[in-house]
């Protein structure tokens, strides 16, 4: 309250004098230098991911609460949970989180708080939405929500700008439904395996970092006429899109890449003729 009070001050600058203009920006100046401060602190506070390979791996909310500022990796996987342990919360420097192959259905808006997470597992759950609060993650490096049977992506999704991983795949998601995801362009690895997506997002085409694009097993009736600015992938998988009869012409520039699946792909010669020209073995039919 206190600081809207001042920015308002200054907006009439006529109602104050030297000194006190002087006064107030000072003020101000505390604040955003605190702010940035506090942002600065949490930086130093994350982990490299070598680092988060060599730190003991706590296996229930009870254990780590015992130790709490040590702990920053917690293995929650195939415990029976239908619901996250609401204390769970008290871990404040948790960075690697694994819930996978649970049956939670909800995460609760007190879970959102751990802002230090980095690496999230959802795998093999029954989550009825994913809350707009997941913006609130915003170190979140790798996120995997396959098997969840989420039906949709929130529009705050595109707010986790330094996500590099993320895992959609057996979701039945449809091309509407994920175009939060498009703005993520710090992605280097795509999972959409097994989804109902008939057409991708054009702005897919601006991953300039993707380096693994999976989409196997969709209703794909067409790519982008831009795929090809994907120029940095090293794997492609469009096997099983029985409905791919076609491929746009800048394809050829996929030059780097080292595993190309087009299994069930119904393309004519004349269609195959547009790939790059890869070794055999890094194609397969």
């Amino acid at each position: 309250m206190y600081k809207k009070q001042i920015i308002k001050q200054l907006r009439n600058p006529e109602h104050l004098n030297l000194r006190q203009k002087f006064y107030y920006m000072y003020k101000i100046n505390i604040v955003i230098f605190i702010l940035l401060f506090s942002i600065a602190i949490k930086a130093q506070d994350l982990l490299s991911n070598e680092q988060l390979d060599t730190c003991q791996v706590y296996s229930s909310v009870e254990e780590a609460l015992l130790t709490p500022d040590n702990v920053f990796v917690l293995d929650l996987s195939a415990n029976s949970l239908i619901e996250l342990p609401k204390n769970i919360i008290k871990l404040t420097k948790l960075q690697r989180l694994n819930l996978s192959n649970n049956s939670i259905t909800k995460l609760p808006e007190e879970f959102f708080e751990l802002k230090l997470l980095q690496e999230l597992n959802l795998e093999e759950n029954r989550l009825t939405k994913l809350s707009s609060a997941v913006s609130n993650f915003v170190h979140l490096k790798k996120i995997n929500l396959t098997r969840t049977k989420i039906p949709s992506i929130p529009e705050s999704f595109s707010e986790l700008i330094n996500l590099e991983e993320l895992n959609l795949s057996w979701n039945d998601l449809k091309a509407d439904s994920i175009l939060a995801i498009f703005q993520l362009n710090q992605l280097e690895d795509l999972n959409l395996m097994r989804n109902q997506l008939d057409t991708l997002n054009d702005k897919i085409c601006n991953f300039k970092n993707l380096l693994y694009l999976n989409l196997n097993f969709n209703p794909l009736q067409k790519l982008p006429e831009q795929f090809g600015n994907l120029n940095q992938l090293l794997e492609l998988d469009l096997g099983k899109n029985t409905e791919l009869k076609s491929l746009p012409n800048s394809i050829s520039e996929l030059v780097m890449l080292e595993y190309l699946n087009l299994k069930s792909v119904p393309l004519t010669y004349k269609e195959k003729q547009k790939l790059p020209k890869l070794e055999e073995d890094v194609i397969e039919y």
